[in-house]
C-alpha cells in the first residue's frame, strides 16, 4: 500500500480527533491498523462496495478494513469507494452483469429492488447461529427481512429527529423546544429564529434525494394520515394532504427556510446549518458527528419530531446495512467480514463516531449512546418509531427518486398543489403495488 496513502489517513484521523469528531482517547483505536497493514498476498480477495464516501467514513472504514485484513489470514477485504449518487446504478448494473460485489453498504430501502432482481442472498441460516442474532433490536431485523427470510444485516439504525442550534436559542431569549412539543411549537420557533434580510432561516427544507419525500411524510402521520391504511394505499388522504400543506407552507406562506429549498439535499441542509444560514434541519444522527465538528456540541442539540394535531407522530426507521449477493465470489470471506463489523468493538467505534445508532441492544445502551446530548433527540424518539412504510413494496423505493421526488420539488416551488402532489404519486406507487 502506497506510504503517501497511509500518512494522509493517518494524518486525517488526527484532523478528526483534534476537532473532536473522534474522541482523543479514540485516536490510537482508529490509527492502530494503519500503523502496520496487513500484506497478506495468498488470502482470498472479497470485494467489499461502500456507498458513502465522504471522507471521515472513507478514513474510518479503511481503518475497520484493515483491522480485519490483519484479524485473519485467509481472506483480504479490498474496498471500493463510490459516490452515492452514482452506487445504486453501479450496483444494479454489476447485478445484471453477473458480477456484483461480494458485500456491499446500502440501505434498507434499496433491498427490495434487487430482492426483486433475485440478487441478494438469503442469510437466514447462517443468523440463527450467529452470537448475537438476540441482542439485536426486533425493529432492525425487520428492516432487512423479506417474509420470513432475513436478506441483509443492520449495521447502523437511523430515526429521524430536529436539529436546532442552543446558541441561536440562548442569543433570542428563546426556551428549548420540549419532547412533547407541538406543531405550533416548532412554527412559532422557527419564525423566531428568521431573518431574511440577514440570510438567517428557521428550518432547512430538503427538497433533493430520498429523504425529500420522507421527512413531510413524517410530518402526514402525525396528522393522522398514513401510507398504507388496511393494505390500500392513503398516501393522498385528506389528512395526507392537509399535513402536507401545512409543511409546504413552511416555505410557501411562512418563508422560514431558504429560497434554494427545493434543490437543497442531505449536503446542504447540514452545511448551511453549520454556516448559521438556517437553526433547524431535520435528519438522522448521521450528521450528529458533523455538527459537533462545525459548530461545537454545546452549541446543538436535538429532538424527537413535533406532536401534530392528530395527538401523535411518527419516525421512520431505516438501517444501513451489509448486503451480500447471490452471485458473489467469496460468500464464506464476505460473512466473516460482516461478522467482524457487527462485533462489539467495531460495532460501537462505527457508530459512535459516525454519531448513527447500533442495532444491537447491549451497545446503544452504553454511555456514548445513552447519556450523549446530541443523541437525545433520536434515543426518545424509539418508541413513536415505526419501520418505514416504504419499505412495503419493493419497487417503491426506486420510484420514491425517479418520481416522487420531483413532484416534492413543484410542489415547494408551488407549482402544483399538495392535493396533485400526492394524487399522482400515489398513482406511481400504485402501479408497483400489483
Amino acid at each position: 500500500m502506497d506510504e503517501r496513502w497511509l500518512l494522509s489517513r493517518r494524518k486525517f484521523l488526527h484532523t478528526l480527533a483534534g476537532s473532536g469528531v473522534i474522541a482523543g482517547g479514540d485516536l490510537a483505536w482508529w490509527e492502530a491498523p494503519l500503523l502496520a497493514p496487513r500484506k497478506a498476498f495468498a488470502a482470498e480477495p472479497v470485494r467489499f462496495q461502500f456507498s458513502v464516501p465522504e471522507p471521515t467514513r472513507i478514513t474510518l472504514v479503511t481503518s475497520l478494513v484493515q483491522r480485519f485484513n490483519q484479524s485473519q489470514k485467509d481472506f483480504e477485504v479490498k474496498v471500493e469507494f463510490v459516490p452515492q449518487a452514482q452506487a445504486r446504478q453501479k450496483l444494479i448494473s454489476a447485478v445484471s452483469a453477473g458480477s456484483p460485489p461480494d458485500v456491499c453498504q446500502i440501505w434498507d430501502n434499496w433491498i427490495g429492488q434487487f430482492q426483486g432482481m433475485g440478487a441478494v442472498e438469503d442469510l437466514t441460516s447462517r443468523v440463527k447461529s450467529w452470537k448475537h442474532r438476540d441482542d439485536v433490536q426486533d425493529t432492525a431485523w425487520q428492516t432487512v427481512s423479506a417474509g420470513n427470510a432475513i436478506v441483509s444485516m443492520p449495521l447502523a439504525l437511523t430515526l429521524d429527529g430536529i436539529f436546532y442550534r442552543t446558541d441561536r436559542l440562548r442569543e433570542l431569549g428563546l426556551k428549548e423546544p420540549t419532547p412533547d412539543w407541538t406543531w405550533d411549537d416548532f412554527l412559532r420557533i422557527a419564525q423566531a429564529f428568521t431573518k431574511a434580510s440577514e440570510n438567517r432561516y428557521g428550518y432547512g427544507m430538503r427538497g433533493a434525494g430520498t429523504w425529500s419525500v420522507l421527512y413531510p411524510s413524517e410530518f402526514a402521520y402525525a396528522n393522522g394520515a398514513e401510507v398504507l391504511k388496511d393494505g390500500k394505499l392513503a398516501i393522498n388522504s385528506k389528512e395526507a394532504v392537509d399535513a402536507l400543506s401545512w409543511y409546504l407552507d413552511l416555505a410557501l406562506k411562512h418563508r422560514v427556510t431558504p429560497p434554494s429549498a427545493a434543490t437543497d439535499g442531505f449536503v446542504e441542509i447540514v452545511e448551511t446549518f453549520g454556516r448559521g444560514i438556517t437553526s433547524m434541519y431535520q435528519h438522522n444522527s448521521g450528521s450528529v458527528g458533523q455538527q459537533k465538528k462545525n459548530v461545537g456540541a454545546a452549541n446543538f442539540a436535538t429532538v424527537p419530531l413535533p406532536v401534530g394535531p392528530a395527538k401523535k407522530r411518527a419516525s421512520f426507521y431505516f438501517s444501513e446495512t451489509l448486503t451480500m449477493f447471490k452471485a458473489g465470489r467469496n460468500k464464506e470471506g464476505a460473512w466473516q467480514f460482516v461478522s467482524f463489523m457487527l462485533d462489539d468493538e467495531q460495532s460501537l467505534m462505527y457508530n459512535k463516531t459516525l454519531g448513527l445508532l447500533p442495532p444491537r441492544k447491549s451497545i446503544i445502551s452504553k454511555p456514548d449512546f445513552a447519556d450523549d446530548p446530541a443523541l437525545r433527540g433520536f434515543i426518545a424518539s424509539f418508541p413513536f418509531a415505526i419501520v418505514s412504510p416504504y419499505l412495503a413494496y419493493p419497487g417503491w423505493g426506486g420510484r420514491i427518486d425517479s418520481d416522487g421526488v420531483p413532484l416534492i420539488q413543484q410542489a415547494i416551488l408551488g407549482k402544483i398543489s399538495p392535493q396533485e402532489c400526492l394524487d399522482r404519486f400515489a398513482a406511481v406507487l400504485k402501479q408497483e403495488m400489483t
